[in-house]
């Protein structure tokens, strides 16, 4: 082989590669704007109606973000398990958090009725939800972040998953969880 030909084959295989690795690149891009995309869910409202002003990152504003669990099930909105209220203030370099308890009763905004804080979920979604602990903790909410059951799930997937060690083995719909003896000495187990 010349030595002009071996001299091609690498810059071909080179050329070749770097397509390869950019064609990756924009396709992990590309799904990751898909997923933003689907992820995002306006609300109808541009700002709080506690925040008179435009909120203003230049300034240093405390910024509040309500974070929503909620146990939303096929054909079931579901209901705000968990209501945290997280906030960033840039001046004193510090965040505070609140959590709400679930079955705290307060006036839901847009019903007009008292009830439980996390029905505003099952009542009327984020904007409900929302209006609501604004109300209550008379405080501007400015940005939400929700989590429901499957997304829990992919992140504690994401971050290498939870090890749990079984007293007893059980079934669960269809699947066996044998007991943590028998993971490690199945030949002297006797609970399976």
């Amino acid at each position: 082989m010349t030595p002009k030909r071996k001299k091609h084959i690498w810059i071909g295989a080179i050329v070749l590669c770097l397509a390869l690795v950019g064609g990756y690149v924009f396709s992990v891009y590309y799904k990751l704007q898909q997923t933003m995309n689907e992820m995002h869910e306006p609300i109808g409202r541009e700002r709080s109606e506690k925040r008179p002003d435009e909120l203003s990152f230049t300034e240093k504003q405390p910024i509040s973000i309500l974070l929503i669990g909620v146990d939303e099930r096929k054909n079931d909105r579901g209901r705000a398990d968990s209501l945290i209220v997280m906030t960033v203030n840039p001046k004193k370099q510090s965040i505070e958090m609140v959590s709400i308890p679930r079955d705290t009763r307060t006036l839901i905004v847009g019903k007009g009725k008292e009830d439980k804080i996390n029905h505003s979920y099952a009542f009327g979604g984020v904007e409900m939800t929302l209006a609501t602990v604004e109300q209550f903790l008379d405080i501007p909410i400015d940005y939400y972040i929700k989590v429901n059951m499957e997304s829990f799930k992919d992140i504690v997937d994401a971050v290498g998953g939870v090890k749990v060690n079984n007293a007893f083995s059980f079934e669960y719909e269809g699947e066996s969880f044998p007991c943590a003896a028998c993971l490690s000495r199945p030949d002297i187990c006797r609970d399976l």
